[in-house]
């Protein structure tokens, strides 16, 4: 599923390509799963004939501001938003000059419609966690996480905790700090908890600059793919030589999730 480093990819992307233009049009082709708060004779009232302030994102939500009106917009599993018609389209954005086609072939998209001036307490935002790149994300705040008794990894992948991180940037993460993923979270030591602090947000950097990581569906609006893959430190290199120490990489199941790690970094 696209992570934090997708979505901003998209984005920066979105940025160039439609703000500034007027919605002309908009059509929704699914609307049991995509609809989650309103229909789409509501969403052509509130937003057709407005003009794109701004995208946004929080967490994996792409935010679309049409001044007054916010629309969020959830990738989830295999969601793709593209300037060309595809096999899946869940939902067409026509702009002036730009139509945008949401493309979703599982159907777990979800796209939701708020106030722009409350969304501290718009449904989909208000219980997202820390934002690795905002200024509340903060030493003592993540320190603050860290006291439960929860697996790292699985606390890091709960979005009420630290928004946007998935299984690949998890994983990659804690392979930087030198943290095992069972490791329970109040079982890390100062210096631990500040290398995991630091590696988060600098990971998520590394994979925004490579465009993201492209290993299914994953392409920008342009079309484009993503590159982090190429520098996977553990994730998806299962018997492969750690580079750090030469230790054969291991996976291991946690939650339904397949974890990867150095036995030799990672004790």
């Amino acid at each position: 599923m696209p992570e934090l480093p997708e979505v901003e990819t998209i984005r920066r992307d979105l940025q160039s390509l439609v703000v500034g233009q007027t919605l002309r049009n908009l059509q929704v082709h699914e609307r049991v799963h995509l609809l989650k708060n309103a229909t789409e004779a509501e969403l052509k009232d509130r937003l057709i004939g407005r003009s794109l302030a701004s995208v946004d994102r929080r967490g994996k939500y792409l935010l679309f501001v049409f001044g007054p009106e916010t629309m969020a917009l959830h990738l989830r599993m295999s969601g793709r938003l593209l300037t060309t018609p595809a096999n899946h389209t869940k939902l067409t954005l026509a702009f002036d000059r730009t139509t945008l086609y949401f493309d979703d072939a599982r159907r777990f998209g979800m796209l939701f419609i708020g106030n722009t001036d409350d969304l501290d307490g718009f449904e989909p935002l208000k219980k997202l966690g820390l934002e690795p790149f905002s200024d509340a994300y903060t030493l003592d705040a993540f320190r603050t996480l860290t006291t439960s008794s929860q697996e790292i990894k699985r606390l890091l992948l709960d979005q009420h905790k630290v928004a946007g991180l998935g299984n690949i940037y998890a994983c990659e993460a804690l392979f930087a700090a030198r943290v095992h993923p069972e490791r329970p979270a109040r079982s890390l030591e100062g210096a631990e908890v500040e290398a995991l602090y630091t590696a988060i947000p600098s990971v998520l950097e590394r994979a925004i600059d490579a465009g993201g990581t492209s290993l299914r569906s994953y392409e920008t609006p342009a079309g484009e793919l993503g590159h982090f893959q190429d520098e996977f430190a553990v994730y998806g290199r299962e018997g492969a030589p750690c580079a750090q120490c030469g230790s054969l990489i291991e996976r291991i199941g946690q939650g339904g999730r397949s974890s990867f790690l150095c036995p030799g970094c990672q004790r």
